[in-house]
């Protein structure tokens, strides 16, 4: 399994659980309460993958270009959770500024 490929299914784990467990439970429909444990839930999976590739010189393709394991890491957990978080917004009612 490629190094891409581990970090974006421990991503899509994380998100899972928190769109699908986490936040309806102890978040609702409070966008800062979402965004606070959203906060957490990129943090973990930083720190989960850092524990792994810190310090390793890999190199994670991004198709058009190569970054180290935290910017990958970011940038895919974001592209994953993008839709889910529309999703959540529109089944639970969250309240954006305008």
């Amino acid at each position: 399994m490629s190094i891409e490929l581990q970090v974006i299914l421990l991503n899509v784990i994380i998100l899972c659980l928190a769109y699908f467990v986490i936040y309806p439970r102890y978040a609702g429909n409070d966008l800062k309460k979402v965004s606070i444990q959203d906060l957490i839930a990129t943090a973990v999976s930083l720190a989960i993958v850092g524990s792994v590739y810190y310090d390793s010189g890999l190199s994670f393709s991004l198709v058009l270009f190569e970054v180290n394991w935290a910017w990958f890491t970011v940038i895919s957990f974001t592209l994953i959770e993008l839709p889910l978080c529309y999703w959540y917004a529109k089944r639970h009612g969250v309240k954006f500024p305008e």
